[in-house]
């Protein structure tokens, strides 16, 4: 299996930009674990209801009862061993999420300024140490 990396960097609003790739992304019958810090995850989940009227995405928590049947979990502290079927994963953290190389698909989501830029430097060299080769992908204007 090859994982295939994307960057999508110089966000504007990296969490309204995660909005709309979740709904595109449940439109399309995939199913995606979110990984960022928690007070990072509870503005998504926030934002999930009502970044756009009459849009809902479907999502749990990770250790919510329904997580194996929702089509967005958001995890603090990601668990993909135990997360069942999941077709990407998109990541807000700072951090590279254990087992990533295992998924077909991880899109990091980077704003356009700020602490995160360091961050997502140290996890593209990341990548690239382990033998992938990221597809950076800068937000249209």
């Amino acid at each position: 299996m090859s994982c295939a990396v994307e960057f999508r960097v110089n966000l504007p609003d990296p969490l309204r930009y995660c909005c709309g790739l979740l709904r595109t992304a449940t439109q399309r019958g995939a199913r995606v674990l979110v990984a960022a810090p928690e007070p990072l995850l509870a503005e998504l989940d926030r934002l999930l209801w009502t970044f756009q009227p009459g849009s809902f995405v479907p999502h749990v928590w990770q250790d919510d009862p329904l997580a194996d049947k929702t089509p967005v979990i958001l995890a603090p502290q990601p668990d993909l061993p135990h997360a069942g079927r999941v077709d990407a994963l998109v990541n807000l953290g700072p951090d590279l999420v254990p087992g990533w190389e295992a998924l077909d698909r991880v899109i990091e989501l980077v704003g356009e300024n700020g602490p995160d830029k360091p961050a997502a430097r140290e996890r593209l060299r990341a990548y690239r140490a382990a033998g992938f080769e990221p597809t950076v992908i800068p937000s249209r204007p």
